[in-house]
């Protein structure tokens, strides 16, 4: 039983009867099907493909499992959460015996262990009792989540011969299978594979949304810019230089900095290519900012809903834009000339004030 193989999905997969006969066929025996993300005042999403990949996968004779993409701020967010989640787990149908998942793997709670619990224990209160907590390996061995004290905790943990969870019922272990984009996984104790659901769908009245003030921790390694800030002095704060503050977060006027920015405060300047959401940014917005797609950004970043992002979080930058780190020596003129392009148009690229004034580290944009 420890090698009993189930996928997960969302609305990025397939719902034909053909793919999860197909899935069975590779060995496949339970499926996990993401229903829904937020809260009813929140993102309120529900799965557009939900309805006929849970039918087709049962008429494929697999278990079906559900989850629900967590965006929590605190323990009164993760309530509601919960709430949307087994509302519309009714809505579907799905019986009190259903295996519930909480996808919790965006930290944006003051106390993130404490906001699972809360979404766990409400969604028991509601009548889906056999629930768990799904998270990536780093969250539970860093101490972001405390597997010891959540039932059923399913791990996603890539490239890796210990999870270094020793309580785990199920293993994520690839994104790729038998040459299909596929979450695939290792079900440990029968949970996801074995036996039906087969009990009612729950009785117990859904309490109504209790409002609730939606608030991000920004990420780990990123500060808020305050009404007052100078680069000098945030960087004083996190014992680093302003010149690498402007390095590693391409500011071209350190003497021009806007309240409510989100800057990188760790870290060296590097070559890769990244930006930290603004308040007010949309996925399709940065991808014309930066020259690319919402498709792009959403494949490189494993976005599962393009429509949200958090002010602080980390995107990987793709598409065709070109971008060269300033070296020791170099000034805008002798990069202009060595990359084919003139200074006016690293100026504009790069929202430069001053055409003198380039820093060691700094990313700038080519073309």
């Amino acid at each position: 039983m420890a090698n009993n193989v189930f996928i997960d999905l969302s609305a990025f997969q397939p719902d034909s009867l053909d793919y999860f006969n197909q899935m069975k066929a590779l060995g496949a025996l339970g499926v996990v099907v993401k229903l829904t993300e937020g809260s009813e005042d929140g993102s309120a999403y529900t799965n557009p493909r939900a309805t006929n990949q849970i039918n087709n996968a049962r008429f494929a004779g697999l278990k079906v499992s559900a989850y629900h993409f967590a965006r929590y701020t605190s323990d009164g967010d993760a309530q509601n959460e919960a709430r949307y989640f087994a509302k519309i787990a009714k809505q579907f149908g799905l019986p009190a015996d259903t295996v519930m998942i909480d996808d919790a793997e965006v930290n944006s709670a003051t106390n993130y262990q404490s906001s699972t619990k809360a979404f766990i224990n409400e969604l028991a209160a509601l009548g889906y009792t056999t629930n768990g907590v799904y998270s990536m390996k780093s969250f539970f061995t860093g101490g972001t989540l405390d597997a010891g004290q959540l039932p059923n905790v399913w791990v996603a943990g890539y490239g890796v011969t210990d999870l270094g969870v020793s309580n785990a019922v199920a293993w994520q272990y690839a994104d790729e299978w038998n040459g299909y984009s596929q979450d695939v996984n290792y079900d440990f104790t029968g949970l996801f594979t074995t036996g039906l659901a087969t009990s009612a769908v729950p009785m117990v009245q859904i309490p109504a949304n209790v409002e609730v003030e939606h608030i991000n921790t920004p990420a780990t390694g990123t500060y808020i810019v305050k009404s007052g800030d100078t680069l000098s002095g945030i960087a004083d704060s996190f014992g680093t230089t302003y010149q690498n503050l402007a390095a590693i977060n391409s500011i071209a006027d350190p003497n021009n900095i806007q309240v409510g920015a989100v800057l990188k405060v760790t870290g060296n300047a590097s070559s890769e290519d990244t930006y930290y959401v603004q308040a007010g940014d949309t996925l399709s917005g940065i991808a014309d900012k930066f020259q690319t797609t919402v498709d792009a950004l959403v494949l490189r970043n494993s976005i599962n809903n393009p429509n949200i992002i958090s002010v602080g979080q980390k995107i990987y930058l793709s598409g065709s834009t070109n971008t060269y780190t300033v070296q020791s020596g170099d000034n805008l003129s002798s990069i202009a000339s060595s990359h084919g392009t003139t200074i006016d148009s690293l100026v504009s690229l790069n929202g430069i004030s001053d055409a003198n004034v380039i820093y060691v580290g700094q990313t700038l944009k080519i073309s």
